[in-house]
């Protein structure tokens, strides 16, 4: 009796570990087939993120080339020189011109007469002769009209400007106070900075690389001066507002006569001298071309237009004066005196 108790409870452990291990088995059956399942799933996942990664990265170097492309043709576009387009007027005329020239009001009845005539539009930019040769050199101008030869022949030299026309003159006037401190009047130039100096009188220098700013250096250096001291002011304007400086601190100054006779009203400043030997000559520049960004066609038709006998008489009726023994421009191309 036990042991058929025995052999039965043995029967009964001995189904009860099949049936266990065939649970496990089951299990590690249902475990295995999970993380295969998962191995597959992982691998799809990692198959669709590389391919999603490969069409983002194909579609930001065709978006790239596709930019590239387009700014090219933008740029060439930009950069065609207009001088191949004849007869367009599409693009302004970029004009570098001497604060002088533009503040004696000339201007404003030359480039209305050439934009009805022309069909161009001119913008214009009041610089020292110094800073519109300067814009020449870097393309950033299409026309300068500036007045200091000697610079301006070391800027056809060196191979910046196409071509030079000289279309007028003015005269370069030493003003000053009414009374006169320094006793100048009549003297030549040489003679009046001499006196000036030596007296240390107020004297007012543009200091900005202009035309007439290179002519007051080139007459300190004739007359052996180099100026410096309290009496000596360099401001950095242009002509206009020198003068007025000059005016307010009844200083000396070196001055193109148009401008002082544009605003002498203004002033509490005379013409105290000129020189003969010192012509204020002003000169219209075609920048060359050299990398196409300069207007040809525009300005080849501005210095045209300049010394055509219309301009050359619209420059001598604005300089005439009546009464006065001083012009104040003197066009260069046609016979009138």
């Amino acid at each position: 009796m036990v042991i058929r108790i025995i052999k039965r409870e043995s029967e009964k452990n001995a189904s009860e570990l099949e049936r266990k291990m065939s649970l496990l088995k089951k299990k590690t059956i249902a475990a295995k087939t999970k993380s295969d399942a998962q191995k597959d799933s992982g691998s799809r996942k990692r198959k669709i993120y590389y391919v999603f990664l490969i069409l983002i990265i194909f579609l930001i170097v065709w978006k790239a080339a596709d930019r590239k492309s387009s700014i090219d043709k933008v740029g060439q576009k930009v950069a065609e020189p207009t001088g191949k387009i004849s007869g367009d007027i599409s693009r302004d005329i970029i004009v570098a011109t001497t604060t002088s020239l533009y503040d004696s009001g000339l201007l404003n009845m030359i480039i209305p007469a050439f934009e009805k005539d022309s069909g161009y539009k001119v913008k214009v930019i009041a610089v020292g002769t110094g800073e519109a040769l300067e814009m020449g050199r870097r393309q950033a101008a299409d026309l300068l009209l500036v007045h200091a030869p000697e610079l301006e022949k070391k800027f056809m030299e060196a191979g910046f400007g196409q071509r030079r026309e000289e279309i007028m003159t003015s005269e370069f006037v030493i003003v000053g106070p009414v009374s006169d401190p320094a006793r100048i009047r009549g003297k030549s130039f040489s003679e009046a900075f001499s006196v000036i100096a030596r007296l240390q009188m107020s004297f007012i220098s543009r200091g900005d690389n202009s035309g007439t700013h290179f002519l007051e250096k080139k007459i300190w250096t004739e007359a052996g001066i180099n100026p410096s001291g309290k009496w000596y002011f360099q401001v950095g304007q242009g002509m206009a507002e020198s003068l007025r400086i000059a005016s307010d601190k009844q200083a000396y100054i070196l001055s193109d006569y148009p401008t002082f006779h544009q605003l002498r009203s203004k002033l509490q400043l005379e013409v105290l001298t000129q020189d003969p030997a010192y012509k204020n000559i002003y000169s219209a520049i075609i920048v060359k071309n050299r990398d196409g960004q300069v207007n040809v066609a525009g300005a080849r038709a501005l210095a045209d237009f300049l010394v055509s006998e219309k301009a050359q008489k619209l420059i001598y009726e604005f300089g005439a004066q009546p009464g006065k023994d001083l012009r104040l421009f003197h066009p260069l191309r046609i016979g009138l005196k």
